[in-house]
């Protein structure tokens, strides 16, 4: 099986990628050290020849730092390996086709050290349409990268077998998956403010959990549930099961522990949906592989089987809070797939699921900020709280509106089926910060969603005039808010 790198193609910080690739070849730079290619030289031959080369690079204490991508290139990539090399928006992927060479007429533009590499597809790949891992590490700013972590990814996109994970089938493999994804939860989810006692709450980016085990005759019974809080900010909405076998072959059960051949342990689930009226539906002939790429995971009967992924467990024994809430996350993002399956069945506006798969790209590219309080949560809650103060208001006037809060960074909350459509922002401080930053978020989200919006700004009451009048400038709208013992108060405006 082939390793994967990634390159940048840019010696001495100059774009040589269109050029190299015209002639099915790769390059690196520092071509003023001369014979790296010798087998014989150790990274301790190339740190010498570096430091007499680039006394420069002695002095920014980097030797280290570079000579490592020099050995990865000359040393570490093989005949067959995959090179991956970002070029703007477009994603090239080679098989490496040859050693390392140094051409001496290549020095003066910094090119010397090269490699025969050849296309795999047949033009370069839109980053866009690339698998979420793989998109957030080709981000890397540096020469090169190890794509090892995402290599499964890599082997997808450009069609080389992805080795299997394995099942687990016994029962006590099974109940310690499931316990490390509801410890994720219970780990970011506050005791207070749950829909019920036993569903796990995490407000942002809004999903719960409800994960139960019974026992009877030896046997163990999991149930698992992930949803949403419906728009009226009361009601718990199911949206996908997760249960797993007690061991052994899984059947119908749509959940699955299985681990990787370097100790990754991984839930899956089947990619079956059942629907209303019994209905049932399968995420492979909903989805694209861009959104959800499935993975091969063999059981001891030597049957393999494709399985979705929805969260990475064996990271969590140190109980961190920032990797319980990247569980948290995926398992978001997984369930989010599964909403726009249900919804394009049941009828939803597809405004909402456009919406929704926007606000997961927005996500993916932007990441999230863990902000630590007097106990650990993930971001401010009363942000939750003025949502669903606002979603209940219009749903109570009449409004179709998104039935969930779609993400952290997503839009807040946004009406469909009206002739012009509105688009709401909170932020619970109004210093010059959350202006900006909700500024461009409304900004941004009506452009991504493709149409002009009616858009407000929802902010605490007392808003200063010169705030109020750039606001009124770019064509942004006010919606002040109170919040009190009493409950959320919205000042509303004469038109609405």
């Amino acid at each position: 099986m082939p390793n994967a790198f990634a390159f940048r193609l840019k010696p001495s910080h100059i774009d040589h990628v269109e050029e190299l690739l015209a002639v099915n070849q790769i390059a690196i730079g520092w071509s003023d050290a001369k014979g790296l290619e010798d087998p014989s030289l150790t990274m301790a031959d190339f740190r010498t020849e570096i430091a007499k080369r680039y006394p420069e690079i002695v002095k920014r204490n980097r030797v280290g730092h570079d000579v490592g991508h020099l050995w990865r290139f000359i040393r570490q990539l093989k005949v067959g390996d995959i090179v991956v090399v970002p070029h703007g928006d477009n994603i090239h992927f080679l098989q490496v086709a040859s050693g390392a060479k140094y051409l001496s007429t290549k020095v003066a533009d910094d090119t010397a050290y090269r490699r025969d590499a050849y296309a795999l597809l047949e033009g370069p790949v839109l980053r866009s349409s690339l698998p979420t891992r793989l998109r957030s590490a080709l981000k890397f700013r540096d020469t090169s990268i190890n794509l090892a972590g995402v290599l499964d990814d890599v082997l997808s996109v450009t069609g080389f077998p992805v080795p299997p994970l394995t099942a687990a089938e016994s029962s006590a493999d099974v109940t310690t998956g499931l316990e490390l994804w509801r410890t994720a939860f219970e780990k970011v989810s506050p005791e207070t403010g749950r829909p019920s006692p036993d569903r796990l709450w995490v407000s942002d980016p809004g999903v719960w959990l409800k994960a139960s085990v019974t026992q009877a005759d030896g046997q163990h019974a999991y149930q698992n549930e992930l949803g949403n809080i419906e728009a009226g900010g009361e009601r718990p909405h199911r949206v996908v099961m997760v249960n797993l076998a007690d061991g052994g072959k899984p059947g119908r059960f749509q959940g699955l522990i299985a681990t990787t051949n370097d100790g990754q342990t991984w839930l899956l689930h089947s990619g079956e949906l059942n629907l209303e009226r019994k209905k049932v539906v399968h995420l492979r002939d909903h989805i694209s592989n861009a959104q959800l790429s499935p993975r091969p995971v063999k059981f001891s009967d030597g049957s393999v089987k494709s399985y979705y992924p929805v969260a990475r467990l064996d990271r969590l024994a140190g109980l961190d809070v920032a990797v319980a809430m990247d569980v948290v996350l995926q398992s978001k993002r997984f369930m989010d797939v599964c909403l726009q399956v249900r919804n394009k069945h049941l009828g939803v506006d597809h405004k909402v699921s456009h919406a929704q798969r926007k606000a997961g790209l927005f996500e993916e590219t932007l990441g999230h900020s863990f902000v630590p309080a007097q106990a650990p949560k993930f971001i401010d809650r009363v942000h939750a709280k003025i949502w669903h103060a606002l979603a209940k208001e219009l749903y109570a006037q009449g409004f179709s509106i998104s039935n969930q809060r779609v993400g952290a960074l997503g839009p807040d909350l946004f009406t469909t089926r009206t002739t012009t459509p509105y688009l709401f922002e909170i932020k619970t401080n109004f210093g010059a910060s959350d202006y900006l930053k909700g500024i461009g978020q409304l900004l941004v989200y009506e452009k991504a969603l493709g149409e002009i919006h009616r858009k407000f700004l929802v902010l605490p009451a007392g808003i200063g005039a010169l705030a109020a009048r750039i606001l009124e400038e770019l064509d942004i709208e006010i919606l002040e808010y109170l919040d009190t013992a009493e409950g959320v108060a919205f000042e509303w405006p004469e038109q609405f």
